[in-house]
């Protein structure tokens, strides 16, 4: 009977400290990131151009330092980071390391990039006058490393309602549809055609004042440590096609 007393009043202390709870207190969790960012080589105002903008647990952020190789890209308000230099300052076939730090989290979140060679573009046949709103064979010289390459055609007047036409290319050459130079009833819209063509690496986002549309299926979701897409990409100097 005593040992039946011992083992009962045993039970009942070790419940005791089974139950007994744990001090809890405030969790430290880091917060999440989102980057967008791209460094561009723009050949026809011959500027790099560099842009990010950060998001801190979904809400867009100032207080990062962003870096783009060695440069440090001054915050222009909304989360967004942005600052021009001469074409010189970010050399071709060159890889850099792109940094986004906050501080008061210990977070560095880094990720590189290669800057795509210089090159050009031209039509088939040279002559830019498209008579009859047709196909146009559009070729480039090839440029080291590039993972792809966009086409993207944009009205250079204020004649609208023309199709358009925007794609991703391996390259160096692809063909503009006839429709990219009339509404969608067929009809020819006259005027003027920028062509534009860009060879990027890993990627490429859009940027204040761009030029030209991007094609929607552009490679994302490239950032160890962050959510969102990095990239760069050279731009050269757009061919201008007119149609009567």
């Amino acid at each position: 009977m005593k040992k039946s007393i011992v083992f009962i009043g045993i039970a009942i202390l070790l419940l005791g400290f089974a139950c007994e709870k744990k001090p809890t207190g405030p969790t430290t969790q880091k917060p999440t990131f989102t980057v967008y960012g791209v460094v561009v080589k723009d050949m026809n105002i011959s500027k790099d151009i560099t842009y990010f903008t950060v998001s801190r647990n979904d809400t867009l952020f100032n207080a990062a330092t962003v870096k783009a190789g060695n440069k440090i890209i001054p915050n222009s308000g909304t989360g967004a980071y942005y600052q021009e230099f001469s074409d010189t300052t970010f050399h071709v076939m060159t890889t850099y390391i792109d940094s986004i730090i906050s501080s008061p989290d210990t977070v560095n979140i880094t990720f590189g990039f290669a800057m795509p060679d210089i090159f050009s573009a031209s039509i088939n046949p040279a002559d830019s006058v498209n008579e009859n709103g047709l196909a146009v064979v559009v070729t480039w010289t090839t440029s080291d490393s590039t993972t792809a390459y966009i086409i993207s055609v944009v009205k250079g007047d204020t004649i609208t309602g023309a199709v358009l036409h925007k794609a991703i290319v391996t390259g160096p050459q692809t063909t503009i549809p006839l429709d990219a130079f009339r509404k969608a009833n067929g009809d020819v819209v006259s005027g003027l055609y920028w062509v534009y063509l860009v060879a990027y690496n890993k990627s490429f986002v859009s940027y204040p004042n761009i030029p030209f549309t991007l094609p929607s299926n552009l490679p994302a979701n490239n950032i160890l440590g962050a959510s969102g897409t990095i990239g760069a990409g050279v731009i050269a100097q757009k061919v201008v096609i007119r149609v009567p």
